[in-house]
């Protein structure tokens, strides 16, 4: 009789290591989208703040939205985000930006964007775009790396790799569901978790990314705005 053989030794020990690098990606991709949802969310404010800020040197990053009308949006911290809407003189603004910024003792991140591409986003644009120094180095390579999983790695359990394109590509959130769900849930750890009877196909992915896309706008219109804010207040208050 020979010998039963048993596992390869080294199977457990890569999928600890792929289960801690699904949490680096996915911790990584939930800071930057928080700190995204923080910058969409900002108090009103006015040109005049805004400058007496930067010659305080407490200007961290401000975003110049090219288009009409000239919009500025720009922060103290990553928690706390202002909005000046309608900028008259954008020129003279501008210039002025520009050369208080360089001014400052601590160079704020300047970041200059068109209305247009926001409004008609081609591509998840946020993990890109997180408005914070280094942060679109960080996430969007989290972002990558995920998807590069996504289409290399085994057959994902929820759905097939249409499905989870769409909920990439639409959805904005598929590179956070995916760390989260595949190959198991993530609250599994290690232990084997049964198949799905009915994973979804590309067609219900499309379907459900679109959903995904109108429920996020649905709750910036209820209000969310608000919820944010005052949890960055709590936040801006802790030593």
């Amino acid at each position: 009789m020979y010998p039963q053989e048993g596992p390869p030794v080294m199977r457990v020990p890569f999928r600890i290591a792929a289960l801690w690098i699904r949490v680096v990606l996915l911790v990584i991709l939930l800071w930057g989208a928080f700190l995204t949802v923080l910058s969409i969310f900002p108090r009103e404010s006015t040109v005049a703040e805004l400058q007496a800020a930067l010659r305080a040197d407490q200007v961290t990053c401000v975003i110049f939205f090219e288009g009409d009308p000239v919009r500025l949006r720009w922060s103290t911290g990553p928690l706390l985000w202002y909005s000046v809407d309608r900028v008259t003189d954008a020129a003279r603004v501008r210039r002025e930006l520009v050369r208080e910024s360089e001014a400052a003792d601590q160079h704020p991140l300047v970041i200059w964007r068109w209305t247009s591409n926001q409004n008609n986003p081609r591509y998840p644009s946020w993990p890109f775009q997180v408005p914070f120094p280094g942060a679109p180095w960080i996430v969007g390579g989290a972002w990558l790396a995920a998807l590069l999983t996504m289409l290399g790695a085994g057959q994902p359990r929820w759905g097939n790799r249409w499905a989870w394109f769409w909920l990439f590509w639409v959805g904005e959130v598929g590179a956070i569901l995916f760390l989260l769900l595949e190959p198991r849930s993530l609250w599994y750890g290690l232990e084997p978790q049964k198949p799905i009877l009915s994973p979804m196909r590309g067609g219900h992915g499309c379907v459900l990314s679109i959903c995904l896309s109108l429920v996020g706008a649905g709750l910036a219109a209820t209000g969310i705005s608000r919820a944010i804010q005052a949890l960055a207040d709590l936040l801006a208050t802790v030593p």
